[in-house]
């Protein structure tokens, strides 16, 4: 019995020193990643602009305009839509940290009704 209890504990520490799977599964961080705070913000951005595309809420050429308001969007952040798509690739390629990233993305976009003039 002491000899198992023994084992048991080497073995934890042993298996502790190892990296788990799910740190070796977070793919490497692009270049020009976007940082998170910004991110979420960004994020609930466009998540409303493809509410309001969705609803038929964009006047003219929807499509164009959608590309427009997502251009303005990511300039006035100063953010490249390339530097975007690859936070935005890199992020949802991490399963495990994803839903704690939409809750902040959530909980912006409630902040934003709350705050909202048409309220």
């Amino acid at each position: 019995m002491r000899g198992s209890v023994l084992f048991m504990v080497l073995a934890t520490a042993f298996f502790s020193g190892c990296d788990s799977r799910a740190k070796l599964d977070i793919p490497e961080s692009p270049k020009d990643m976007v940082a998170r705070p910004q991110f979420v913000q960004i994020h609930a951005q466009l998540q409303l602009l493809e509410a309001a595309h969705r609803q038929h809420m964009l006047k003219g050429d929807r499509q164009r305009s959608r590309a427009l308001h997502r251009e303005r969007i990511l300039k006035e952040a100063g953010v490249t839509d390339s530097a975007f798509m690859a936070t935005y690739d890199w992020w949802y390629n991490q399963p495990e940290a994803l839903p704690g990233l939409l809750e902040e993305v959530q909980s912006h976009l409630d902040s934003l009704a709350r705050t909202s003039e048409w309220n």
